[in-house]
């Protein structure tokens, strides 16, 4: 055995093989891999798949620099072919670094290399009763007890690429732990948006293993790959996902993608006030082609702020559905078909829009088909990943791609000056691979596809503010931290589950069950900076259950904008009037749910607080850790039927049991900290919370309470001495409060 060791960490590696046996936290005294099980030391892939035999292993140490201890690991594959692993620990550190590369003189075409592996996980807490991992798949879920919840080649954490926010991981790190107990921080340090894939699922050894995959830039024979960043596994305490996001965010405030600054102070002209300040509330997929003045016109009536309306498909100049269609070339999307009513309706509240685009799909069929054939992404056999991708989509370094995304939007904003644009199935939601390398790039070209979204994004959204002569906000469906300078706001929906469809649907039966549960990772790392999250899956109608009250706080309380969804099913049905199927770009069943007003209120609610007293947190504030207090639990109900008439999903139901008050925490630059508790029942809910300043970067003076009428106590309390208060709090049924702490 060779291995690494410091005051904090002992790691053993087999020089027989390479294979890691042993993780040990000697502070913990917390062993993390059961003895005696060998697994693979690395996985190579070619054309044929995954292999991890080799000929002979060499290590050797490595101690290059003085405070380092280190081992490089030589496996001879075959003549000409050789995986290198490299692993340090500083004398004084509390991680441990590895590197890798491809050493390929050979024919053999590589497609990527997994290293490290860190297998034969155990279970943290007894039975792994208080065991989680939490990951940034589709912007953070947390799922308890892995051990037990999931299966060999079926659920987990297996094949989640990055950067790809639908299917994949949204950051670079995940983290499993048990509560108070111990954990690991696996984290990939890369601030160039390599393609990767970070991975926690069980084994073949029904144990549970950590590994990363990273993919090769130029696949082709006699060529090989080296990373150029550090996978960090470093010990944890244990309290928490927050722990590991903790030390996540303090290296990613530092990357690219966080160099415009934080939203706060931003220039005006480079940010969108009006999204983030003025809209109380989000719809998505209302026809833009037809009248749809009733249905807004009702939503006023109860909630009292502008909201933000992402429309159908329906305005191209060719059909663009969810079932027959989708434009090409120019010709196909103009002149378009906006209905005036619409538009000059949400002009009259102070409404914003934006017209929805299936961004990266093309009618091969139709304007410019040739073009658009030639410009088709080619995926590799092997797609490591849930998703398909069976669209037809096109490669965005393609120079033809490249002048369309550009010139179609500038063309738009000309023409019907839009308020922003939504881009749907684009770069959150596709693998960055293409073997095609007459578009451009090289066969893999992880990078330069990940590097042409973006530039896609940045001229065209210049060449739509220059046309417009101000800032127009541009969205897509889901997000990645690789984009966030560039996009202000991204559509989601697993905020709404198990009442939703599509981002979770592969851990689908834990979400249902309660063993997993979203967690607002993306938005704690990344809030300051965007961009604004758009979710919920609502309708306002009785039929969909209480989970609704529940979906609504969660959805504001994590700084995001509730949005009620009307793209696979009717609108709600307004003095017997509902809109029909054969009018929609989806053939849906008609339902006849009738508008809630009592529903629309409670909405209403959360969306004046999110344009007055809770805006300054929620638009531009930094997430923090929730205060701990004692909630009850309550059992609400949900029925889902929003969703295509193919997916499993399609009129499900069930209950969930949630907490009965939902709180966040939050700070404002250093002036203040927000604390905010939202009852979901239909019961007036008490809870008693400590307040004690010390936990606070901001120097506190007083707090305050905002009543749900959003009126402040006139007088606020006294909070200069270090005396920990303790605050009973009576919070109305189904409505918020703001205790409010302030320098």
């Amino acid at each position: 055995m060779i291995g690494l060791e410091n005051n904090r960490i002992a790691i053993t590696v087999n020089e027989e093989n390479g294979c890691i046996t042993s993780l040990y936290d000697k502070q913990k005294k917390q062993e993390y891999m059961v003895e005696g099980r060998l697994s693979a030391p690395f996985r190579i892939e070619n054309s044929e798949g995954f292999a991890s035999e080799f000929q002979t292993v060499t290590c050797e140490p490595d101690s290059t620099l003085p405070d380092q201890q280190g081992w490089i690991l030589t496996w001879v594959v075959k003549p000409g072919l050789r995986v290198i692993g490299k692993m340090y620990l500083y004398r004084d550190a509390n991680e441990i670094h590895f590197y890798c590369e491809v050493d390929n003189q050979t024919e053999d075409k590589i497609i990527s290399l997994e290293y490290p592996i860190i297998s034969d996980l155990s279970t943290i807490t007894e039975q792994g009763d208080n065991d989680y991992v939490a990951h940034s798949f589709a912007t953070g879920f947390q799922i308890h007890n892995p051990m037990k919840h999931f299966d060999i080649d079926g659920l987990g954490l297996r094949y989640m690429p990055y950067p790809e926010g639908f299917s994949g991981s949204t950051m670079q790190f995940f983290t499993y732990y048990g509560l108070n107990q111990g954990g690991l921080y696996f984290a990939a340090l890369d601030g160039e948006g390599y393609a990767k894939w970070l991975n926690f699922y069980k084994n073949n050894h029904h144990l549970l293993e950590a590994s990363f995959i990273h993919g090769c830039e130029d696949i082709g024979a006699f060529k090989g790959m080296k990373t150029s960043y550090p996978i960090i596994v470093k010990m944890l305490d244990g309290r928490g996902w927050y722990e590991a996001a903790d030390i996540y965010r303090a290296w990613a405030e530092q990357q690219m993608w966080c160099a415009k600054g934080k939203l706060v102070d931003v220039h005006n002209e480079d940010k969108s006030v009006w999204l983030l300040e003025d809209m109380g509330a989000a719809t998505f997929g209302i026809n833009a082609g037809l009248n749809r003045t009733l249905w807004i016109n009702e939503y006023h009536k109860f909630i009292d702020t502008p909201i933000f309306h992402i429309l159908g498909p329906d305005w191209a100049h060719k059909t663009q559905n969810f079932y027959n269609g989708i434009p090409g070339g120019m010709d196909d999307w103009f002149p378009t078909r906006f209905d005036q009513a619409n538009l000059q309706c949400m002009k009259s509240y102070g409404d914003k829009y934006a017209p929805f685009e299936f961004d990266y799909l093309f009618n091969v069929n139709g304007a410019d088909g040739e073009r658009g054939r030639e410009a088709l992404q080619k995926f590799p056999e092997s797609l490591k990943s849930i998703d398909k991708y069976k669209f037809s989509l096109v490669c965005p370094v393609d120079p033809y791609i490249r002048e369309l995304h550009t010139m179609r939007d500038e063309a738009l904003q000309r023409n019907d000056d839009v308020d922003s644009i939504y881009y749907d199935i684009s770069a959150n939601n596709i693998l960055k691979t293409c073997t095609d390398e007459s578009h451009g790039h090289t066969i893999g070209a992880s990078k330069a596809i990940t590097d042409a979204y973006k530039h896609n994004y940045v001229q065209t959204k210049a060449a739509m503010n220059k046309v417009a002569d101000r800032y127009i906000p541009m969205g897509t469906e889901m997000i990645n931290e690789i984009f966030i300078d560039v996009l202000d706001y991204y559509q989601a929906r697993a905020g709404g589950q198990p009442a939703a469809p599509l981002e979770g649907w592969n851990i689908r039966p834990l979400l249902v069950s309660g063993a997993a549960e979203l967690i607002p990772m993306f938005t704690y790392v990344y809030h300051e900076y965007g961009a604004i999250r758009i979710d919920g899956w609502g309708k306002l109608v009785e039929e969909i259950g209480a989970l609704y009250y529940y979906t609504v706080a969660r959805t504001y309380l994590w700084g995001g904008l509730y949005e009620l969804n009307y793209e696979y099913s009717p609108m709600e049905a307004i003095d017997g009037v509902e809109n029909s199927a054969e009018e929609h770009y989806y053939i849906f069943d008609q339902r006849g749910y009738v508008f809630s007003e009592e529903r629309a209120r409670y909405l209403g609610i959360f969306a004046s607080l999110r344009t007055g007293m809770g805006n300054k947190y929620w638009a531009y504030g930094r997430m923090l850790r929730p205060i701990e207090f004692e909630s009850v639990d309550v059992v609400l109900d949900w029925f889902q039927y929003n969703c295509d008439k193919n997916f499993k999903e399609y009129n499900d139901s069930g209950i969930l049991t949630v907490d009965a008050v939902i709180h966040s925490a939050w700070s404002y630059r250093d002036e203040s900290i927000g604390l905010f508790f939202a009852n979901v029942t239909d019961i007036e809910q008490r809870v008693t919370v400590k307040l004690d300043k010390s936990r606070f970067d901001v120097k506190i003076s007083q707090y305050k309470l905002t009543l749900p009428d959003l009126s402040a106590f006139a007088d606020p309390h006294d909070f200069s001495d270090g005396r920990i208060r303790e605050i009973e709090l009576a919070i109305p049924k189904r409505s918020v409060i703001l205790l409010e702490l302030n320098a």
